[in-house]
């Protein structure tokens, strides 16, 4: 089963797909990239301030209180398609095409490297979703209660 979440462009499905990473940056530009406690510890190592605030919307969706800022509407650690600082990323980014919880698995529909025909290994992806995962599964309640 796949069903589309248009408005955070992720599709609901029963079995994670498989997923090579196309190194296209992709996921850096136009998306909230949430932070987390232990992501704001992992960024202080940068020595410069490189989040703000979410909206109150973004905090109810995803239970974060920061996101990373962007520049021209792309993340600011991207340089040439490259993040800068790759081993301090955001857990939001090191599961990215994926967001699982208890109850959900939820795959980016506009990921070029998910391979939709291929079944996905299973992954430490819920531990990566931990911050998010109360607050997507209370928000799909919602949505489709």
């Amino acid at each position: 089963m796949r069903k589309p979440i248009a408005e955070l462009e992720m599709e609901l499905v029963d079995i994670r797909p498989g997923f090579l990473c196309r190194r296209c940056a992709r996921c850096c530009a136009d998306k909230l990239i949430v932070l987390y406690e232990r992501d704001l510890e992992r960024l202080r190592g940068i020595g410069h301030r490189v989040y703000e605030n979410t909206t109150q919307e973004e905090r109810e969706l995803t239970g974060a209180s920061h996101k990373m800022m962007m520049v021209k509407r792309k993340c600011i650690l991207l340089e040439k398609d490259f993040c800068r600082y790759y081993d301090l990323r955001p857990d939001t980014c090191r599961r990215h095409p994926f967001l699982e919880t208890d109850q959900h698995i939820l795959v980016a529909s506009t990921c070029p490297g998910v391979n939709w025909l291929e079944k996905g290994d299973i992954s430490d992806n819920k531990e990566l979703s931990c911050g998010m995962a109360k607050s997507i599964d209370a928000y799909l309640s919602r949505r489709d209660g």
